[in-house]
């Protein structure tokens, strides 16, 4: 048998659904309007800890208000538009267009969306973005792309740490690394010598569409016009693009499960090499995101051959395909492990725990910013999560979770390739309750992999309804098929052309306004830059270099006044232990602390009747006259260990302890960033640092520490 017709009859096959069948498919429906129709962010009021929890209770009150007012308005459209479509012609005009449609060739309609994907993403990457990464996770990745390009394991241990360290670079006897595995950032090592790596996303992108669209063909065999809408609203996802523009490794993850979708669908017919394939596709994956590997490669790759009901495989052909899959997924995974053990010290420890402890990693415990993360939480965090994926994946206000589950109500036939969609899309939201970290970038990043799924459920979910609506007629005088049709393609077209464009420009607005899409400004000398963060990133950095945890360090932070952080800090650097001076490292501060934020956009925490010392007006005053962030520019010019006579980015700690530094490069020329207009300039070191640190700016600083933000 054909291969593709061989993989078509994992989808053919219907039956009358059991009973046990149609109570699962309705308890799983009701479990995921509940999910969206509880306010669960009120759970998080006043009780959020940290930037995950902030972010989730402050957009989590949005996306409820946005998803059930646009489940509102689709049903005020479908009953206007009911109103006034009298007839069904509307709906002859769609079977024609859905007919031809279904006669292009697959890998046409997939090679076409994903150059619409790649296209629009790189639009992305280039116009909003400037071709730069959108949050640190990307930077770090880019910066251990260079050391892999250089042929190094990692950057040189750093002698003087504070100066250059970020928050998600880590520390080891063995190097400077990123937290995050080898996978991605080998994949723009190897692009960068093309000589740029921000393409690598969107193309990645475009390679995923094209994939699932091949997948799709044979998953949804059944129903090819479900198949190819939801290719169609994949490549018109803005959720999708952006992260892809924005450097994220999601993108590589993403890619990677779809090919080994593909490759395990085609392994159906026999021939071992497709196995192979789909096992190193998931051992790849491994070696990008390690969690979604262990959640969906199993799926897309036993689940499917178990599921496929093309005739009992044998035992042989069984052990043919398990052990090629296991064979191609051991070298990434050997690699990965390996790694883990020359730079965290165990093959099984990951940067992420080397970076913030064991704290950082899966199950209900204190995550890493302080705050409890139980049942409750997992809970709450999840039902925000499918909130905000049901609106960000296609900015449309037509609530898409509703939809499946509408769907999953009323679809009476049960088709095995629909049920492995339907995992596909729900394994990851599983998963991801029991993982603390829930971030909302531009909707849940953390179910991007998932995405595609939730795209092709979608458009099923859509025909299942409309099929099951009657037409126009005098049984369905508002309530009629064309008009819920006419709704969902109107709503459909407005995310994808006006709210999806306008979400990704604000989202990149934010990204220029705080300074990751900012340019370096050239040199033609060996220059020794330097970045004046905020007083808290100084510190922090600081408190990486003498060995404190980032978790730790992040608490010390959150708990204690910024002043007593910095005495901390100074009795440890000088050798003195913390010469009395205790802070707190973990639980939950009984002490009223405020936040005072600058003009400049530094924060100070204090409290009430706290006099600054000296040296912590001095630290305060400096950021007066403005912050920058240090991350966008390090990856730009040189790196410690890759110097090529360009810019050296440095993180300015004040003229006394920048004196080493300058010491240490005596032949670059001293110079201090600042920006003017949203450009980044360099200023002569000598006044312009003397200028920023005088004291004449202590007065400033006081004063700003009096009134506070509670």
């Amino acid at each position: 048998m054909h291969p593709a017709a061989r993989t078509r009859a994992l989808t053919r096959h219907v039956r009358e659904p059991s009973r046990p069948e149609v109570v699962g498919r309705r308890l799983l429906a009701g479990l995921l309007l509940l999910a969206v129709a509880v306010p669960a962010h009120a759970g998080l009021a006043g009780t959020a800890v940290g930037p995950v929890g902030e972010q989730a209770a402050r957009l989590g009150a949005q996306y409820f208000r946005a998803h059930w007012g646009g489940g509102l308005l689709a049903v005020a459209a479908v009953m206007i538009l009911g109103a006034l479509v009298k007839t069904p012609s509307p709906e002859r005009w769609v079977t024609t267009w859905a007919s031809a449609l279904c006669r292009i060739p697959v890998v046409a309609l997939g090679a076409l969306a994903g150059t619409v994907a790649a296209s629009v993403s790189a639009w992305i990457a280039t116009a909003q973005l400037g071709r730069s990464p959108a949050l640190l996770d990307g930077i770090s990745q880019w910066i251990q792309a260079r050391y892999f390009a250089a042929g190094a394991l990692a950057g040189p241990p750093l002698p003087d740490p504070a100066f250059w360290q970020l928050p998600f670079m880590v520390l080891t006897e063995a190097g400077w690394a990123s937290q995050y595995p080898p996978g991605f950032p080998a994949v723009l090592a190897l692009a960068s010598t093309a000589g740029s790596v921000w393409w690598v996303g969107p193309l990645l992108l475009g390679v995923a569409v094209l994939l699932t669209a091949l997948v799709a063909e044979r998953l949804l065999a059944f129903d090819r016009l479900a198949a190819r809408l939801g290719v169609l609203l994949m490549a018109g996802s803005g959720f999708l693009a952006f992260h892809a523009a924005a450097s994220m490794n999601h993108v590589l993850a993403m890619a990677l499960i779809a090919l080994a979708w593909y490759a395990s669908l085609r392994a159906l017919d026999g021939r071992w090499p497709w196995a192979l394939l789909a096992g190193a596709a998931v051992g790849a994956t491994f070696a990008t995101r390690p969690y979604v590997a262990v959640v969906l490669g199993p799926l897309a790759t036993v689940g499917v051959w178990a599921l496929a009901p093309v005739g009992r495989a044998t035992v042989q052909a069984w052990v043919l395909r398990l052990g090629a899959a296991l064979l191609g997924a051991l070298p990434p995974v050997a690699a990965t492990l390996g790694y883990n053990a020359l730079l965290f010290g165990s093959p099984l420890r990951f940067g992420y725990t080397a970076a913030a402890g064991p704290a950082h990693g899966l199950g209900f415990h204190v995550d890493p910013w302080g705050a409890p993360y139980g049942v409750g939480e997992a809970l709450r965090y999840t039902s925000i999560d499918l909130l905000s994926l049901s609106l960000d994946l296609l900015q449309s206000p037509i609530p898409v979770v509703v939809l499946v589950a509408a769907a999953l109500v009323l679809n009476a036939g049960w088709r095995r390739g629909h049920a492995l969609v339907v995992a596909w899309a729900l394994l990851p939201v599983l998963a991801n309750a029991f993982y603390w970290h829930h971030d909302l970038y531009l909707g849940p990043r953390l179910l991007y992999e998932a995405a595609p799924a939730w795209c092709l459920l979608a458009s099923t979910s859509a025909l299942v309804v409309l099929r099951r609506l009657p037409r126009a007629g005098p049984s369905a005088r508002i309530l009629h098929r064309t008009a819920v049709g006419l709704t969902l393609a109107l709503a459909w077209f407005v995310g994808v052309l006006v709210a999806g464009p306008a979400r990704v420009r604000g989202q990149a607005e934010v990204a220029r306004a705080t300074g990751m899409t900012v340019r370096a400004p050239a040199v033609d000398e060996p220059t020794l830059v330097f970045v004046h963060e905020d007083w808290e990133s100084r510190l922090g950095a600081r408190m990486s270099a003498l060995g404190v945890r980032l978790d730790s360090l992040r608490a010390a932070l959150r708990l204690n006044t910024t002043c007593e952080v910095d005495r901390y800090v100074r009795a440890r650097e000088a050798g003195r232990g913390s010469a009395g001076q205790v802070l707190a490292f973990e639980g939950t501060s009984l002490r009223r602390l405020r936040i005072v934020q600058m003009d400049s956009g530094s924060r100070i925490r204090t409290e009430e009747g706290e006099l600054l010392d000296d040296v912590c007006r001095r630290e305060a005053a400096a950021d007066l006259p403005g912050v920058d962030p240090l991350a966008p520019l390090l990856w730009q010019g040189d790196l410690p260990g890759l110097t090529s006579g360009g810019a050296l980015y440095v993180r300015d700690l004040g003229p006394e302890r920048n004196a080493s530094l300058l010491s240490r490069f005596p032949r670059h020329w001293p110079a201090l960033l600042a920006r003017r207009g949203g450009a980044a300039v360099l200023l002569p070191y000598g006044p312009a640092i003397e200028a920023r640190w005088s004291p004449a700016y202590e007065d400033s600083a006081a004063g700003a520490a009096e009134p506070g933000t509670p």
